[in-house]
């Protein structure tokens, strides 16, 4: 049995050999074709230039082998944040950006998939040190863009610091648009009752902001 098992395991270990040696041969076969190719392609090139090989899109030697690549992720996010009127935030180094998204609330720090998202009437909450020092603003919509370099945009219609809403101003707008709304069911003034919709919406998350 014994006898069996190491005619196995030798057996595997000189198919492994072959293999390698095989991909070895492969791999300067292939180099010698590209650098003959190149040779006789030059002289017909013009102003072309040479083209792209498969082999140029494998993986590097020290990656093959199993070494990690780095991954150059950087300690912090830069964020911008415009309305068409102002600039609240250009290259702010931070450290989370929370995004009110259609379809959903999300997060954004350092190294996040680039995504594009547009934003719904409520909160960006910028942290510029995790929980220490945070800012709060609320945007009526707009959209964000999230870059492969931890780069990250917001471009939205209209921002306002939460600090800065007025409490009173805001349940009297909800309640207006509110009743509006309700007058205008089954009316069949669908573009008054989008606006009044859309009104309720806002005001309803400007209101819910202001109790965060």
């Amino acid at each position: 049995m014994l006898r069996t098992a190491a005619r196995g395991v030798l057996g595997r270990l000189g198919a492994a050999r072959s293999i390698c040696s095989s991909s070895a041969t492969w791999q300067q076969t292939t180099e010698e074709s590209k650098e003959e190719f190149l040779k006789r392609f030059a002289p017909h090139a013009g102003n072309l230039n040479p083209p792209d090989f498969p082999s140029n899109f494998l993986p590097k030697a020290a990656e093959a082998e199993g070494a990690a690549p780095a991954t150059g992720l950087p300690d912090k996010l830069q964020f911008n944040f415009f309305v068409p009127h102002e600039t609240l935030c250009q290259n702010e180094k931070v450290d989370l950006v929370l995004m009110p998204a259609t379809t959903g609330d999300f997060g954004v720090m350092p190294g996040h998939v680039p995504t594009v998202a547009q934003l719904r009437p409520g909160v960006v909450t910028v942290h510029k040190e995790l929980d220490k020092s945070v800012e709060k603003y609320f945007v009526s919509g707009g959209f964000a863009f999230v870059h492969p370099d931890s780069t990250a945009d917001i471009c939205a219609v209209e921002a306002v610091k939460v600090t800065d809403l007025d409490a009173e101003a805001v349940r009297a707008g909800l309640q207006e648009y509110t009743t509006k709304l309700a007058a205008l069911q089954g009316k069949g003034d669908d573009y008054e009752a989008a606006a009044a919709q859309v009104g309720v919406e806002v005001y309803s998350a400007m209101n819910a902001a202001l109790g965060q």
